[in-house]
């Protein structure tokens, strides 16, 4: 089975980074004081719409993926740093793509986090308040679930968050707080699923048919036969803000490879998020140059008891097992070498130095 595992934020085109939340210095890495390591931090979160809508029931989680350094810097865990293209935190520092830099390092890490990590903690909204306590010193990534309501659906943008955090004095402050960025969407999402195949000149090895999983927030919700009679496509509908999650069902040996990719739109008119599955087939490795195979047999590599196969080359070269025991060798490819007429040769030279020798003599 091939797995495809994309899990894909919110319906949020924009996502919030620490650099949205309280002054835009959650996150900084050149502190002006150092960290102390030897405390733990709380973080508050607040899940509201608007100026006065407070939420209870919001489901929120947090995990760590950065720990603090006493210098005032951040570096990412083991795991999120495999998977973030940004690895060294401490070069963001130009401002004017300090943002963008953090919004790159949390679209990265997100769909990792959801699907493959533990939350640290998780916790439940009262008067749309949420507080962590005794956390270890690092950044966070803040998610949660939707809210929603009979008519409208309240979606809460992930983001990141740094604990301590620095205040404007370039204090650490080690009771961090954070609001999240709410949308509100009063209708359904078209939601499609596309086929797409990268396999020019090997269309022959691709299937007739292939089921995928369409797992909703880590749950399967249906599976789907794509084939050319849907145009290898699969459209739904549903409320915002799920995580969606595609498994895709073929043989371990297909030759195929799998990538995800999406796209969403979201304005006054339409809400819709599309996604596209692209199969990609990889030949199998050919023969070596010159078209022979070598073929090795369970006998340590060896065939017939032992004995080496060789390549045939011009009819000389045999199975050992063949060859005749001189000396332990090999027989050397035959050229065709005749050695009766050798002792004449020998003698006839012999007599032509001896009439040079006296005619040199008689000169």
């Amino acid at each position: 089975m091939i797995k495809v595992r994309k899990v894909i934020s919110r319906t949020v085109v924009t996502l919030m980074t620490a650099f949205m939340v309280f002054g835009q210095a959650a996150v900084a890495v050149n502190a002006r004081g150092t960290i102390d390591t030897s405390k733990t931090g709380s973080l508050s979160v607040t899940y509201k719409f608007g100026a006065d809508k407070m939420f209870d029931g919001v489901k929120s989680r947090i995990y760590k993926i950065a720990s603090a350094t006493e210098n005032g810097s951040f570096a990412l865990d083991a795991g999120y740093a495999e998977k973030s293209t940004i690895k060294d935190l401490n070069n963001i520092t130009n401002e004017a793509t300090a943002q963008q830099e953090w919004k790159q390092i949390l679209d990265d890490v997100l769909p990792y986090a959801v699907a493959e990590r533990q939350p640290d903690a998780e916790a439940v909204s009262a008067n749309g308040q949420v507080k962590y306590n005794s956390l270890g010193l690092g950044i966070y990534l803040v998610c949660a679930d939707n809210y929603v309501e009979t008519d409208n659906t309240y979606v809460f943008a992930p983001f990141l968050v740094s604990v301590p955090q620095l205040d404007d004095n370039d204090n650490w402050v080690y009771d961090a707080q954070a609001g999240t960025k709410c949308e509100k969407f009063d209708r359904m999402v078209d939601l499609e699923l596309h086929k797409r195949w990268n396999d020019e000149g090997y269309t022959d090895k691709r299937p007739s048919s292939i089921d995928v999983k369409i797992i909703k927030n880590n749950e399967l919700y249906q599976t789907v036969n794509l084939n050319d009679s849907n145009n290898w496509t699969y459209s739904w509908k549903e409320k915002p803000g799920n995580t969606w999650t595609f498994e895709e069902v073929l043989p371990s040996d297909s030759g195929y490879s799998a990538s995800v990719s999406e796209s969403k739109t979201y304005d006054e008119n339409t809400a819709s998020e599309i996604y596209t599955i692209t199969n990609t087939y990889t030949p199998p490795a050919g023969p070596p140059p010159g078209g022979d195979e070598h073929h090795e047999e369970d006998n340590g590599g060896h065939g017939d008891g032992g004995a080496t196969e060789f390549p045939d080359v011009l009819g000389a070269v045999r199975k050992l097992s063949e060859l005749p025991a001189v000396l332990g060798a090999r027989r050397l490819p035959q050229t065709g070498q005749l050695w009766w007429p050798l002792p004449i040769l020998v003698i006839a030279g012999i007599a032509l130095i001896v009439k040079g020798i006296r005619r040199n003599r008689n000169i």
